[in-house]
């Protein structure tokens, strides 16, 4: 038998006499008949994927061909178990030149992700590698992706200033759900609570562009802008304001300017981890200006606002919950 049937019958381009001939072979030979087998189980190797018989391959297999095939037909495959990873390798380097090499690649880029929460009454601080930092305010949670490219993605539940160096292969996306803020390098505060209404982001230093959930472009930010967004009514809203009352939080200060009594309890419930009930709706609606210490406690609070104010408060301790403040 030649090289050249074995290869016509392996590509299924022999004619009906050739392929009657060598069948009638094989059922005469239970060896070659073996041997047929495994070598056209090792031929489909090099067609995974719709690829086509290479040159390489071509050139392993003739070699191959030319080192166990003797002048004998019988024992064209008695050298088979000593060749047979030889041919396999050769095989798998046709295989691999073709799919890895000469064919399209696809990066997969290793994905990091590191989940950070600060506790109720503190503030934490996540120090990255590029020497960037980024705080937590009271009861916050930051998810933060990072892939072998130097991209940067975080989902933030809570409040966080960014203060990040400036780094043209990092970037950074912080998804809110209703829009995306993106950053290179700069200083911006972000509060973003699932459990309020309103998304308040601060610019201090540098810039930031918003986009929605589709990547659309929403708006830029430049320093000093402080953005509102109303998760209900989607709208939002941009005006100047002295970025340090946003961020007066990371500096352990409560900085509450022209802020209603509710707002104010909000702030007080969130970092002093104590339900606040305001019964006195009237009272709810006072505005109150004020620079307050957050490392004083909950009643001293109270007694420094009600010095504009009158207001009277119970504070109901328990054990198993939370602490219960009454204002009236």
């Amino acid at each position: 038998m030649s090289d050249e049937i074995f290869s016509k019958i392996l590509n299924n381009s022999a004619s009906e006499v050739e392929k009657s001939d060598f069948y009638q072979s094989l059922e005469k030979d239970s060896g070659l008949s073996e041997g047929y087998h495994q070598y056209k189980n090792l031929f489909a190797v090099s067609t995974i994927g719709d690829l086509k018989y290479s040159d390489l391959q071509k050139m392993s297999f003739g070699r191959f061909w030319n080192r166990v095939n003797p002048a004998v037909e019988f024992k064209i495959f008695k050298f088979w178990h000593r060749y047979a990873a030889v041919f396999i390798v050769a095989l798998a380097l046709g295989f691999l030149l073709n799919h890895l090499i000469v064919g399209p690649k696809e990066i997969q880029a290793f994905v990091q992700q590191i989940e950070y929460t600060s506790e109720k009454g503190s503030v934490s601080t996540i120090h990255l590698e590029d020497g960037s930092d980024i705080w937590l305010s009271s009861a916050s949670k930051l998810i933060l992706h990072k892939n072998s490219t130097g991209e940067m993605s975080a989902k933030l539940d809570g409040e966080a200033y960014f203060d990040l160096v400036p780094d043209q292969s990092r970037k950074l996306t912080v998804d809110l759900g209703n829009f995306k803020v993106k950053d290179i390098g700069t200083k911006f505060n972000i509060r973003a609570y699932t459990a309020e209404t309103d998304i308040f982001t601060t610019l201090v230093i540098g810039q930031i562009d918003l986009f929605d959930s589709s990547e659309k472009p929403l708006l830029s930010m430049k320093p000093g802008e402080y953005l509102q967004y109303n998760k209900q009514t989607n709208r939002m809203a941009v005006s100047q304001r002295d970025p340090t009352i946003a961020t007066a939080w990371k500096d352990g200060k409560f900085v509450f300017i022209d802020k209603t009594l509710a707002e104010i309890c909000k702030e007080l419930e969130n970092w002093y981890n104590v339900e606040i009930i305001i019964s006195n709706q009237t009272l709810a609606n006072s505005k109150y200006t004020s620079v307050i210490k957050r490392t004083t406690t909950v009643s001293m609070v109270l007694k420094m606002l009600s010095l504009t104010d009158r207001i009277n408060y119970k504070i109901t301790d328990r054990k198993e919950a939370r602490d219960i403040v009454t204002i009236y």
